[in-house]
Formats: structure tokens, C-alpha cells, sequence
């Protein structure tokens, strides 16, 4: 399948220090975007390289006039202790065998950019639908290598994930790397309860900013996603207002149309 990369700067090899590839695809409410993304602009990491796909969706995208087709990108930003890669994208691929043949074609081409064994981990971030988020959503962990799983559980707000499935390429992606041996994988998903008149959940995004950010030592506020949550509650309030509106309505009337007595 097409795999077409376009390099936008050259890295030397030698000065990649402890690289890291941090992975945000679309997904429910938008929870792992948001989160890498917000990493991304917090620490001014540069474009470096934009991926054309043949297994993205026939959609064109349009920001601020400007129309486009469908690509993959990798953000770069050297820093003290970890270098990070960030890979985020607008759609994931859409087929079984495009999410693994973009996962083999990225691991690969990840490790000829990084050097062979330097690559410290691919960490992917997601949702996990939850009935029940009571306080700050947990943030569950699964990885292909427990020491690695054991290092992130020692923060605050971590459960390990006992059991399930991870859909796309945001389960395939760390779980390849690490079982075909390019480098250890690491899932963390924020419980979310996703309601139908909310795009986002910038609240389980920010759980899994709040680790990123203390693992990583990223410097790095919430202002953005304090400001989308405080969003998502006036939306929230609001629809619970005219749903109770409608209810309040419906009890009150005890007509002869009336289905309620």
C-alpha cells in the first residue's frame, strides 16, 4: 500500500538523544488528539515529517479555507532528557490491513531516522469507555514490557488494565513495536463516558497530559484544557437543563393524550 514519506528538516543521528515516539490518533472523543496535541504545542515541537496514505478515507480536509488530503505527521522537539517524536493525525487508517501495514512501514522507517535499539519506547495514548468516571478519570496501563508498566504505575491516578481489546492503530501500533522488536510499547487510556452532545473529553485528556507531563518532566500548563472543560460543563449543564425542561413538561401534562399517569 502507498506509505510515502516527506522529510521537512534532516536530524543527525548521533545527536538524537533517548528518543521517544509519543502516538495520539483520533479516536473516542477525540481523547488521545487532543492530549498529544496539547503536548505538542506546549513544547513548540517542530514539524518534521508529513505521511501520505493510501488507507486514510477519501475525505479532504478544509482549515481556514485551505484544502488538503488526508496525512499522517510526526512532530519533533529535542529536549534534556528525552527527545520526543510526536505522531498524531486527523483520520486513522481505516482497514485491518492498512493499520498494520502503516505500523510496520512507520516502525520501520522510525528506526532508519532513530538508529537501530535507540528508540526508548512507543507510547500510545486512548480512551477507555468507562459506566462510571467518579472524580479524575484513572488512566490505565498496558505494555509489552512490565518494568516499563511498573515505571508509569508509580504515578498517581494509574490502575494497570486487567483484561480487554484495544481497537486501530492505537492498540497495533505500541503493541507491534514492542512484540517485533523495535522497542518497548506502552498503551495509557483515560476512562471516558462519552455523551452524545460532546465531541470532546478535554477532561480525560487532561488525565493523560497530567502523566505525560510528570513522566517526561514536560514544563507545560493546563490553561487550553481547563478552558475546553469548563466548555464541555456549560454544554453539559445547558442539554441537562432543557432535558429536564422536556421531562418537567412531560410529567406536568395529564391529559387525556397523555401517556404518563
Amino acid at each position: 500500500m502507498y506509505f510515502n514519506i516527506d522529510k521537512k528538516f534532516d536530524l543527525d543521528i548521533n545527536e538524537i538523544h533517548n528518543p521517544v515516539i509519543l502516538i495520539g490518533w483520533p479516536g473516542i472523543a477525540l481523547v488521545a488528539k487532543l492530549a498529544i496535541s496539547s503536548i505538542k504545542d506546549a513544547i513548540d515541537a517542530k514539524l518534521f515529517l508529513s505521511i501520505d496514505y493510501f488507507d486514510f478515507p477519501p475525505k479532504s480536509t478544509v482549515e481556514k479555507g485551505s484544502l488538503g488530503i488526508p496525512t499522517a505527521e510526526v512532530y519533533y522537539k529535542s529536549r534534556e532528557h528525552y527527545d520526543l517524536f510526536i505522531l498524531t493525525a486527523n483520520f486513522q487508517p481505516q482497514s485491518p490491513e492498512g493499520v498494520f501495514d502503516f505500523t510496520k512501514n512507520f516502525c520501520e522507517a522510525m528506526e532508519r531516522i532513530c538508529g537501530k535499539g535507540k528508540i526508548k519506547m512507543y507510547l500510545s495514548t486512548g480512551a477507555l469507555v468507562s459506566d462510571n468516571v467518579s472524580g479524575d478519570p484513572k488512566v490505565h496501563i498496558c505494555s509489552t514490557d512490565k518494568d516499563l508498566m511498573a515505571s508509569f504505575l508509580e504515578l498517581d491516578n494509574t490502575i494497570m488494565m486487567d483484561g480487554g481489546i484495544i481497537a486501530g492503530a492505537n492498540g497495533i501500533l505500541p503493541a507491534y513495536a514492542g512484540s517485533k522488536g523495535f522497542a518497548p510499547g506502552i498503551c495509557l487510556l483515560a476512562e471516558t463516558i462519552p455523551l452524545p452532545m460532546m465531541s470532546l473529553d478535554p477532561r480525560a485528556s487532561k488525565a493523560l497530559v497530567e502523566i505525560l507531563k510528570e513522566y517526561f518532566k514536560i514544563d507545560m500548563t493546563f490553561d487550553e484544557l481547563d478552558d475546553k472543560i469548563k466548555e464541555m460543563q456549560n454544554v453539559f449543564d445547558s442539554f441537562k437543563k432543557q432535558a429536564d425542561y422536556f421531562m418537567k413538561g412531560f410529567k406536568d401534562d395529564k391529559g387525556p393524550d397523555s401517556y404518563f399517569r
